[in-house]
């Protein structure tokens, strides 16, 4: 799965199309494998993500630098044939170069057994597609209950001295966070692999409704 980047800048001035097509919020255009996906940031500022369902190196094999912004445009143009003008208006009408992202994840689950003087958090304990929406926030959170842990250990009387009370801290750190990485994970594959999906959009529907 990779997405490719686009952005577009002082999007209700310069790009009015973009713009009533985004909305306020975000937009979805899901068939066949592939995605359309249009985010509006603040100062007017609108992200697309051009989702395919690709080899990693794509670009290689077709042989396209992606620092050539024309070239790209070609190739991805090709991949969307037959969808409507209006939709492709996000793929023609970008400011600047595209940016190619990859996406990557861990298995789910994924755990690991303790070990005494090292845990994980963030992107490294549970890295997931976006389509979970809680990367980042699933970070500081591990962040913060890892703080709160150590600081509820400070002090507390510990047979095994200070280094025993960091490893009670740590063990309480992944009991939360283990099971809870592992939910947020398995939503966000179940979502990416039913929105990129030759059915889509019925597929992510149909995950998004069994979720509720």
């Amino acid at each position: 799965m990779t997405f490719v980047e686009a952005h577009f800048d002082d999007a209700d001035r310069r790009h009015p199309r973009a713009a009533a097509l985004t909305g306020q919020g975000l937009m979805m255009a899901l068939h066949d494998n592939r995605g359309l996906i249009a985010q509006r940031n603040s100062g007017g500022h609108i992200r697309v993500y051009i989702a395919l369902r690709t080899e990693l190196d794509w670009h290689e094999v077709a042989g396209v630098d992606l620092a050539d912004t024309g070239r790209v445009r070609e190739v991805l143009l090709a991949e969307f044939t037959g969808w409507s003008p209006s939709l492709l208006t996000l793929i023609t009408a970008n400011d600047g170069p595209y940016l190619n992202r990859p996406i990557h994840a861990l298995p789910v689950p994924h755990t690991w057994p303790h070990t005494r003087g090292l845990t994980l958090l963030g992107d490294a304990a549970h890295l997931m597609s976006p389509f979970s929406g809680m990367g980042a926030n699933l970070a500081m959170l591990d962040g913060a209950d890892l703080a709160r842990a150590i600081a509820a250990q400070a002090g507390a009387p510990n047979p095994d001295g200070p280094a025993g009370s960091l490893d009670a801290a740590v063990r309480a750190y992944e009991s939360v966070m283990l099971p809870r990485s592992v939910e947020a994970a398995a939503g966000a594959a179940g979502a990416i692999a039913a929105a990129i999906a030759p059915d889509a959009p019925a597929g992510i529907l149909t995950h998004l409704a069994s979720r509720q």
